[in-house]
Parts: structure tokens; sequence; C-alpha cells
């Protein structure tokens, strides 16, 4: 029998469906949702500037939905999943699942975890985090597979999962595609990661039945740029996913990774309207180039005056093209600080070989989920790993994620907030307090490599140096109105 919250949610659900259907209701309910957005913002005791960011995300979000509502460009039967699973699983109060993890252990669950399935790709991208391609093999199976989403939803009442790769579309075990998992379960929300090229009619259209996922395609500015590392002809079957997905009626967003090369341009205004007004994506999750993976190299690596140019450039977006996108390094203080390590709204990694990590760019292990289940084991014992619970401890200690009206503790600065990059000392001290193992050769590789750790604490000290400024002026020294 269906619980009273439940039918709540239920009924919330299904009058927002109605409201979305009518243009004028769902205009004035878009101004509704934007008071009551900020009125939640500002009802944090975190630091005003912080609050006032958040709030311009989560506006820029409902502003973004709305704008692809008008345009058409998200099919009744999609809308109705994504309301269902996003809206009444993902956003609205808390589950019983995710109570009762509260009750037993003091803190709050992990938002969501990231998995990746399988190595295999059909692209050789430079510098892939993944050391991806066609002869990676390595996978995880079905069993394993669905095990971890459905642990995932009993122990923490967590409905949205991350996937990534290698390229998620070309997983297979057995008789089952990644179709196969989102189709089974059809109450979660899944965000994959891909580089879109496998994205034909067909594909697009079994995407719009499910209506339970939504691409993030990995672009790198336009064709130059993204041919340059993608390779010959990737832009244009990029070009071809995105107007697939537009007549099937599947909200996407893109993935941007900046790289020294290209940081600017992925910025001007011509690319922004390309991706957003004339593509049609709703989101955007920017990412800096990470000396991981294949051929990692600090040469690619976004400059600390390219970071902070990016900053400022990334504000003026959001705040006045009410843009919604995120950049998970820039973007600090609309994420409290860093999501690692499974803290309260982050996540944890899990690759193709059943290696976890605090991260996806974090790539040294003390755990395999694998042998974790053979022992006995579940998300739990993962989650409170000695090595886990350091990276949280430090974490707090700085700042992030912390209940600002039970305590008021100083806060380090967010703008500054990845352990392996801003904090690579911090990052060598938990993997070789922990004997974190690397995933990968180029992560043993980088363990090895003294020059590597200088030049990463190095730039690390930089961006504090060049942001504790900002942080202290913009966001711990502006008052309330």
């Amino acid at each position: 029998m269906p619980s009273i919250k439940s039918i709540i949610d239920h009924s919330a659900v299904t009058l927002l469906n109605q409201l979305i259907e009518n243009d004028g209701l769902r205009h004035a309910a878009l101004r509704y949702a934007e008071k009551a957005a900020y009125d939640n913002c500002m009802e944090d005791a975190y630091p005003v500037a912080v609050k006032e960011a958040e709030f311009i995300a989560k506006r820029n979000l409902i502003y973004s939905i709305n704008k692809a509502l008008d345009k058409g460009i998200i099919a009744p039967q999609v809308r109705k999943r994504l309301l269902q699973n996003l809206v009444g699983r993902v956003m609205l109060p808390d589950s019983d699942a995710k109570q009762n993890f509260i009750t037993r252990y003091g803190v709050h669950p992990p938002g969501f975890l990231t998995i990746s399935p399988a190595a295999t790709c059909n692209l050789k991208c430079t510098g892939c985090y993944a050391n991806s391609s066609s002869s990676e093999q390595a996978r995880l199976d079905y069993p394993t597979f669905t095990r971890i989403i459905a642990e995932k939803e009993r122990l923490w009442g967590s409905y949205f999962s991350v996937i990534s790769g290698g390229e998620p579309l070309l997983w297979r075990d057995g008789n089952k595609t990644i179709l196969d998992v989102f189709a089974h379960f059809k109450h979660e929300y899944f965000m994959m990661y891909t580089n879109g090229t496998l994205i034909d009619r067909e594909m697009a259209g079994k995407l719009a039945a499910l209506g339970n996922v939504t691409p993030a395609i990995s672009v790198e500015g336009f064709e130059e740029d993204t041919d340059a590392r993608r390779g010959k002809g990737t832009f244009r079957k990029i070009l071809q996913a995105f107007e697939n997905l537009r007549e099937a009626g599947i909200p996407f967003g893109v993935s941007l990774t900046a790289t020294r090369r290209n940081a600017e341009a992925l910025l001007e205004d011509k690319f922004i309207d390309f991706c957003f007004s004339e593509q049609g994506a709703i989101y955007g999750w920017f990412f800096h180039y990470m000396p991981i993976g294949r051929a990692y190299t600090m040469d690619l690596v976004v400059t600390p005056e390219q970071r902070l140019a990016m900053y400022e450039r990334q504000k003026v977006l959001m705040r006045d093209k009410k843009l919604f996108f995120l950049d998970f390094w820039n973007g600090g203080p609309i994420s409290h600080g860093c999501l690692a390590g499974g803290r309260r709204g982050g996540y944890f990694y899990v690759n193709w070989n059943g290696d976890v990590t605090p991260c996806v760019f974090f790539p040294y292990s003390t755990a395999n989920i694998k042998k974790t289940y053979e022992d006995g084991g579940d998300l739990n014992t993962l989650l409170f790993s000695e090595f886990f619970t350091d990276i949280r401890e430090w974490q707090t200690d700085y700042g992030f994620a912390q209940d600002y009206k039970a305590v008021k503790p100083e806060i380090g600065n967010w703008l500054h907030p990845c352990p392996m990059r801003d904090h690579h000392r911090k990052a060598q001290e938990l993997i070789n307090k922990h004997g974190a193992k690397p995933v990968d050769l180029p992560a043993a590789d980088a363990m090895g490599d003294s020059k590597y750790h200088e030049m990463l604490a190095a730039y690390g000290d930089k961006i504090g140096e060049l942001t504790e400024p900002i942080w202290k002026k913009d966001y711990l020294g502006k008052k309330a109105n």
C-alpha cells in the first residue's frame, strides 16, 4: 500500500504536469518557482554571496527547462518521466530510506553515484581521463551494475545516477545493453555522459521511449577544436545527435572540457549561443582538463589566470543570460565545495573494473566493489572506509557541506575546492596514508613523477593566491541588505 507521502508527492507531480501543459499557468508558476527558490536559498545560514550564487543556479535551471518547453523540444512522455523521477523522487522531500540513513548514522548520505560500466570507446581523444579506446574491453557485469543502483536506492534513498565511460552506449554484458539498465530502473533518473556519435534517430527514439535519461554530450568548441581532440568528423556527428535528440523530444546538455587552448573560446557569446540557443542544450557542465589518464600533461591545463578569467566570465553569463551550467572548480560556492568521497549531496565513483575512487578525477583506490560484495559488504562498507572518511573529515575542516545552522566553522576558500588539483599535497598525504593504489597505468606513472607533483602543488598555490582575495571580499565580506 502506498504511503501518505508517496500519494502527496504523486499528486504534486500530477498537478505540476497539468500546469506545464498550459502556457499561461506555466509562466505564472515560473514566477512563483523563482520566488520560492530565492526564499529557500536565503533561509540557509551560508554566507550571503554563496546563497545568491546558489539561487542564480536554481533560477537558471527553472528558466532553461521553461525555455525548452516553450520551444516544444521536450516530448510529453519524456516530460512526464522527468517530473515523476527527477522532481518527484530526486527533488521533492526526503525519502524514508534517506531519513533512516540519517537516523542511523547521524549524517546525510551521498546524493548519487557516478558509474563507468565500460572502458570501451569508439573514439581515442587526446588526454582522455579514462584512457578509453576500442581496444579496452573491461566492463562491469550486469548483476553487479544493477546491484549497485538498487542498493543505492535502498540504502540512501538516491534515485539519480550518472553514467560515464568509456562510451556508455557501447556497454554490453551478454545480451544486455545500457538501455536494459535504464529500463530496469524506470523510477531512476540517469544522466549519461556520451560522445554523441552513436545517437542516431533509432537510438534517440529508444531513449525517448524510456524517458528517464538525459545525454550530456562532450564537445570542445566548434568543429576545429572538437575534431582536433576527438577525431576528424566528430563535430558533424555531434550536430546530427543534437538534431536527433531535439526531434525525439529528449532534454540534453553539453559537457565542455576547457584546456589551455580553448578556455576563452568556450565562453565566447558565439559558442554559448550556439549550444544553448541554436542547438537547444538545457544545461552544461564545464570541466577543466585534469592531468590524469592518457598521456597526462600539464601543458593542457588551463593556467591560473585563465581559470580566474573563466570564473569572471561564467558569473556574467549565469547572471545575464540565465543559463544553467556548473563549473566543478570555479563553481565551488554553488556546490558548497568538493563533492568527492561520498559527502552529503556528493558522490563517489565506480569504474569498469569495480575500482572505487573518491571522484572521477582522483584515480586512486583502496577498495573494489566486486571484492566488497564477495566479502559480504555493501555500498555503506565503501562509504565508511577509512580513506573516504578521512576525505570527508578534510572537507568538514575546510568548511564544506556543513550544517551552518548548527555550527559556524572556519570557512576555507570555496573557489579553491579540489583536493587533486588545488590541494595536491593533501591528496598525496591521503593516498600515502591509506595506501591507495592507482587504477590504471597513467595513474601509476603519475604517482612516481616528482615533477608532476611539484607542478600541481605550485598550481594550487597560485590558484589560492589569485582567488583568496575574491573569496574574502566578495563572499565572506558581503553582508545581507
